[in-house]
């Protein structure tokens, strides 16, 4: 009965990770959108980029590829991108980080993840480019993307700490485990 029990709560919760995930991802997709007044023309990292590349590498089983195409595609639309080029080139991006969670299992150097994930968004926005200068002609200066690019390499290990550490989302099994277990009263032995 405990394996027939196990299958429901393992949907559920992968469901509510699935949940989660979205929720985290449209949330930074609203904080780029919003107005933010008189602000000097400093560049605005991709939050939504550090969300789905966290989850890719460090919750895998939260962020199917379906879900992750509707919400680059949904970034697309609500940021004003070029509309399928932006979402193609996340999404491809999104995979190879995808290959390399595979390829190389936890536990994972963080600061690899780090450049993995700039490495990405950079091949990211290189198609993006490549595309609107094949499909439209004018794309943007190569020089006015870079301070977009830094911004949003450095935002990677911020959002990333404050979604493993803050949200403990994307814990190693043990520590999850451990989270989940009432604590022991002081004193008693671990028998």
């Amino acid at each position: 009965m405990s394996a027939q029990a196990a299958g429901p709560v393992a949907a559920l919760r992968r469901l509510g990770a699935m949940a989660l995930f979205a929720a985290l991802v449209l949330g930074a997709l609203l904080l780029q959108a919003a107005p933010m007044g008189p602000l000097p023309d400093a560049p605005i990292p991709d939050l939504a980029w550090c969300v789905l590349a966290f989850f890719v590498l460090r919750r895998p089983q939260a962020a199917p590829l379906g879900l992750v195409a509707a919400l680059v595609a949904l970034r697309d639309a609500l940021l004003g991108g070029p509309m399928g080029a932006g979402a193609l080139s996340l999404l491809l991006a999104l995979e190879a980080l995808r290959w390399r969670a595979r390829e190389l299992p936890p536990p994972r150097s963080v600061w690899g993840d780090w450049v993995w994930a700039s490495l990405g968004y950079g091949a990211a926005l290189g198609l993006q480019w490549l595309l609107m200068a094949i499909s439209l002609g004018h794309p943007p200066s190569l020089v006015a993307l870079g301070p977009h690019l830094c911004a949003t390499a450095l935002a990677i290990p911020v959002v990333a700490g404050v979604l493993r550490y803050g949200l403990r989302i994307g814990a190693s099994p043990r520590q999850e485990e451990e989270g989940r277990r009432l604590p022991r009263s002081f004193g008693r032995s671990a028998s």
